[in-house]
């Protein structure tokens, strides 16, 4: 019997200098179920909506880039990573201080994402592409939706 689908979702406005929601709710409107994702925002961007930068990809949005591959980490410009960086995703620290909320989602079958997971599929695209218009329609948001990435997460834009 599969795991009871829960309410995770926590706001986190006071630990960085950003404010972090873990484990957001996206219903998907092109199939059967949902998709967990993490924002980071700019403080602030609850009276001042923000650009968004959007990722949806199955490395595990909530797995730390230093802990995934310490070397590639540790050969990254201090800048463009933090504590909460992932792999080959954009640093919420940098884009955060930019003005941009970070949208970083779990593929269907992978991390806090329940469903099949099925890799550069039709699906895939359409649940990567509900993750975008449920970050455009946020009270955070501008509407202006960018997508950011290389490799896997560059495919699958």
């Amino acid at each position: 019997m599969p795991n009871q689908i829960r309410d995770l979702h926590t706001i986190d406005k006071d630990t960085y200098p950003y404010i972090f929601e873990r484990d957001a709710t996206v219903p998907l409107k092109n199939s059967d179920g949902l998709c967990r994702v993490n924002v980071y925002r700019p403080l602030g961007s609850d009276d001042q909506p923000v650009p968004v930068l959007c990722t949806y990809g199955p490395y595990g949005k909530d797995i730390p880039y230093e802990n995934f591959h310490p070397q590639s980490f540790s050969e990254v410009n201090s800048k463009h990573k933090s504590k909460q960086s992932a792999w080959e995703t954009p640093d919420p620290s940098f884009w955060t201080k930019h003005g941009y909320a970070i949208v970083r989602a779990d593929e269907r079958g992978c991390g806090q994402s329940p469903g099949l997971l099925d890799t550069m599929s039709k699906g895939t695209s359409e649940a990567f592409f509900d993750v975008v218009e449920w970050a455009a329609s946020q009270p955070w948001s501008t509407s202006k939706v960018g997508l950011r990435g290389i490799s896997y997460y560059a495919g699958t834009q």
